[in-house]
């Protein structure tokens, strides 16, 4: 399935998660393969992503998620424009249409994400919104006319099991607020899809730069009236949302330049285990049995799926997702 169907676009999938990706702006050349490396700059990536999710929670008891969604898109639009403007990279879009969609999903993606990682508990959050991959899988069939193999089939069915027990562990009722975590891996997984699509007409800096730019002009309105009222702390965490989106991306870049792309893509997971860490530490917060074996049912598909269907070199085209 190399060069067909998924196996085109889960090294994207891993390393879109968040913040800009950098990763067209180096070459092999400049990045030898050092496993080891590889594995020290996804730490690093993991970190940074676990505490953006840890800050997003407490800022969630101080700011609402119309503001953590613009202060977050703002840091990130002003380091992408700085970047650009000090390498000369042009940022004007050229699929506009597809630039449009793409940026819809993902601010949905984005709202429902930050607004689930306040009610319920990180680890949980987090594990749901990495189902993105396996959505992918899911659609990519329907939307993209890609073929999926009988192995990626069984393997989103074993995520999805493990969906259902995180979201309704006792059969009867489901919790209204992981729906959100999940509908926001859902969008994310529409998100990719136009990513992908706008490889072909836009740099990895303009998608990146203009959905961040749509995000704050999608959220200002609702968060202007309050942003006078914030407080140095607050302020600081917000700005640290988007550090931390920035250096988790920028830790992932470096990682998939190190090595072999779908064995660096397992590591990815790791943001679970360091946003898990975050909940029980700081927030006093467990995971049940059934959100235990869910998590382990929906990561292990998902570290499996990277395995099964190998991506391609040539897709390390990159854009912020969420």
């Amino acid at each position: 399935m190399r060069g067909r169907g998924l196996g085109r676009g889960l090294g994207d999938i891993a390393s879109r998660t968040e913040g800009p990706d950098l990763s067209s702006f180096v070459t092999e050349a400049e990045m030898p393969d050092s496993p080891r490396a590889a594995v020290l700059w996804m730490i690093f990536g993991s970190v940074c992503f676990g505490t953006m999710n840890a800050l997003v929670k407490w800022t969630s008891d101080h700011a609402d998620v119309w503001m953590i969604v613009m202060v977050r898109s703002a840091v990130i639009a002003l380091a992408v424009g700085a970047f650009a403007a000090s390498r000369g990279i042009s940022l004007r879009v050229n699929g506009t249409k597809t630039m449009l969609l793409r940026c819809t999903v993902g601010l949905i993606a984005m709202i429902m994400y930050f607004t689930a990682l306040g009610r319920i508990p990180i680890g949980q959050a987090v594990t749901l919104q990495y189902t993105g991959p396996l959505f992918v899988a899911l659609l990519s069939g329907r939307i993209l006319s890609e073929r999926v193999s009988p192995g990626v089939a069984i393997l989103v069915v074993t995520a999805f099991a493990g969906i259902v027990l995180i979201i309704s562990p006792d059969m009867s009722s489901v919790e209204p607020d992981a729906l959100l975590a999940l509908g926001s891996g859902f969008f994310a997984a529409l998100a990719y899809m136009y990513v992908r699509e706008l490889r072909k007409t836009d740099s990895p800096a303009t998608v990146v730069f203009w959905f961040a730019i749509f995000s704050v002009a999608g959220t200002i309105v609702q968060s202007a009236p309050d942003i006078l009222s914030l407080d140095r702390t607050t302020i600081a965490a917000l700005v640290g949302v988007g550090i931390g989106a920035g250096g988790g991306q920028v830790g992932i870049t470096m990682a998939y330049h190190k090595a072999n792309a779908a064995w660096v893509s397992a590591f990815s997971y790791l943001t679970v285990l360091v946003a898990a860490f975050w909940g029980y530490a700081y927030f006093e917060e467990s995971l049940s049995t059934a959100d235990l074996v869910g998590g382990i049912l929906i990561v292990g598909s998902g570290i499996a799926l990277v395995f099964l269907v190998p991506p391609d070199v040539s897709d390390s085209s990159s854009g912020d997702v969420t």
